[in-house]
């Protein structure tokens, strides 16, 4: 007969990568491919990255993400230093970005208990932690 053991966890994640949502959503995902897995033996918990609604930057000036990027020179006007574009003088470049996500994990785990389960959770919650800043999370696991 066999056991199961179920998970559900939810980390509010400061990534301080600034990227369109789908990038960092990308990037996230790319991380997450290498993290310890929360295993099952039939199979593995999912992984789901959210990126969090509205913006936490905003860039006033945003040259690195500007479709007008390549255009960008250097000039002198008045003995000042600055920079210029081609973009047209009413082009809004400036850039509003989400570094925050949210990851969460639910597994039905077979075969699988408790205390593996818990450690598993931790390996993947402190891999997580060495690359962002987690800031709170919740977890349960339960087994049947």
């Amino acid at each position: 007969m066999s056991c199961w053991t179920h998970i559900t966890a939810c980390f509010s994640v400061e990534t301080n990568i600034i990227a369109k949502k789908s990038d960092l959503r990308k990037q996230v995902k790319a991380f997450l491919k290498n993290a310890p897995k929360i295993t099952g033996s039939e199979r593995n918990a999912d992984v789901f990255v959210n990126v969090q609604s509205g913006f936490n930057w905003f860039v006033s000036y945003d040259c690195e993400h500007c479709k007008y990027k390549e255009t960008l020179r250097t000039v002198t006007i008045d003995g000042e230093e600055g920079q210029e574009c081609d973009a047209p003088d009413n082009y809004n470049c400036s850039g509003e970005y989400q570094s925050c996500v949210v990851i969460s994990i639910q597994g039905d785990l077979r075969d699988r208990e408790f205390n593996r389960t818990k450690e598993e959770f931790e390996n993947f919650l402190e891999y997580v932690k060495d690359k962002f800043h987690v800031r709170d999370y919740t977890y349960n696991i339960e087994g049947e």
